[in-house]
């Protein structure tokens, strides 16, 4: 039986983890998506970390642009793009 079309079968990779291959359900909410995969990692907050693609320009992954990740696209969790601002920000 086909997976249904809005299931996209992708791993997901964090540096000194072992990659997660997952499958991606689009109707789901991105934030509900980065729970789950921080849960799995054992991650709290799970608000400071985002996705990005992997290869290529390493672009954050967004509800906007959500429908370019395609079976076979490789993610890493990373940080948040407001975690790193709020980290540069508190620089002298």
């Amino acid at each position: 039986m086909a997976p249904p079309r809005n299931v996209v079968k992708i791993a997901v990779q964090m540096s000194d983890a072992i990659p997660q291959l997952i499958q991606l359900d689009q109707a789901k909410p991105l934030a509900t998506v980065l729970k789950e995969v921080c849960d799995t990692w054992s991650l709290t907050h799970p608000e400071h970390y985002a996705l990005q693609f992997a290869d290529g320009h390493r672009k954050y992954i967004t509800e906007n642009n959500r429908s370019e990740i395609k079976n076979g696209s490789i993610l890493c969790l990373s940080t948040a793009p407001v975690m790193l601002s709020s980290a540069l920000s508190s620089f002298p």
